[in-house]
């Protein structure tokens, strides 16, 4: 009977240049024994029971936990000349303890829950009635102006959908893709019912295993030359260095994108239209695009067409 093999373990120790550059190298020995195993994100486990989803940098023969690893020192406020020890699962899982430089091993932070939204309500009201009448009118005023943007906001399209069931729609359907690692841009409305219950659908069939977006496609994507990227995709996931990126689709078909930068984020320019084109995308279709590769970032395409086909 194979004996079942002993995880590996190797440490590594933060210094200035692992501050300033924002990745980390993983060993050489290491690297060349599983290289071929590791995906494009690897998934480390804090003590704590937080897991911490980091990408990998490739290089030649040479690799960084990168994209997500400054998210990573900063919740630990690890310093140079601390040590992280790392132990390797298989299929790109790490686990991880971290020993300051009195080679002690940390407190970590106490990874709890958000609290529900109704123990929110019930611990605000507990303020109130030990602050006083001021600052409970304060908090009606503010509850009112909040039900007044409300109800505006869900009656504001033709109409359609006047109870106020839109933004927590919103905020679940949020919720629900996030979770997964799937991002949105935030100017997304989906005022219809019938466009939420089609992505709430859609969200809970997805099983992206690396970090990803989505595009429902208006108008404006298909009559312009550019589509911008969701903005919290691209300052968590994206540096500023990358200028192109490569898609391609179940078929193996692939278009070179160029992309440019603005303030808040970057767009897809030259290229998105002959993806379009190719591809036939029309208004209320939707495209997935997930992570594939880092080191020529290679984003794989799953397009959901609004008649139901999956392409």
């Amino acid at each position: 009977m194979a004996m079942e093999e002993t995880p590996q373990h190797f440490f590594k120790v933060i210094l200035a240049s692992t501050l300033q550059d924002k990745k980390l190298r993983i060993p050489k020995k290491f690297v060349k024994k599983f290289r071929d195993e590791l995906l494009a994100f690897a998934t480390i486990t804090a003590p704590n029971g937080r897991v911490w989803q980091v990408g990998l940098l490739k290089d030649g023969g040479k690799i960084w936990f990168h994209h997500g690893l400054q998210d990573f020192i900063e919740y630990y406020s690890i310093c140079v000349g601390y040590f992280l020890v790392f132990k390797y699962e298989k299929r790109s899982n790490f686990h991880v303890i971290t020993l300051d430089m009195s080679t002690f091993e940390i407190s970590y932070p106490y990874d709890f829950e958000e609290p529900k939204k109704e123990n929110l309500i019930h611990k605000k009201e507990d303020y109130r009635d030990q602050q006083g009448v001021a600052n409970l009118n304060s908090s009606r005023n503010k509850c009112k102006m909040e039900e007044h943007l409300e109800v505006n906001t869900n009656t504001a399209h033709n109409g359609e959908d006047k109870h106020p069931t839109r933004i927590k729609d919103l905020y679940k359907l949020r919720a629900l893709f996030e979770d997964k690692r799937i991002f949105f841009s935030r100017k997304y409305k989906f005022s219809s019912s019938k466009e939420r219950e089609r992505l709430f659908t859609l969200a809970r069939s997805l099983k992206p295993t690396n970090p990803s977006f989505m595009i429902m496609l208006w108008p404006s994507h298909l009559k312009s030359h550019y589509v911008h990227l969701p903005a919290k995709f691209t300052n968590k996931y994206l540096t500023r260095d990358i200028e192109r990126i490569k898609v391609r689709a179940s078929n193996g078909r692939e278009w070179p994108v160029r992309i440019g930068w603005k303030n808040h984020g970057c767009c897809a320019l030259r290229g998105w239209t002959k993806f379009l084109n190719d591809t036939k995308l029309k208004m209320r279709d939707i495209c997935v695009f997930e992570i594939i590769r880092t080191e020529d970032l290679l984003l794989e395409v799953s397009v959901f067409k609004e008649s139901g086909k999956v392409i």
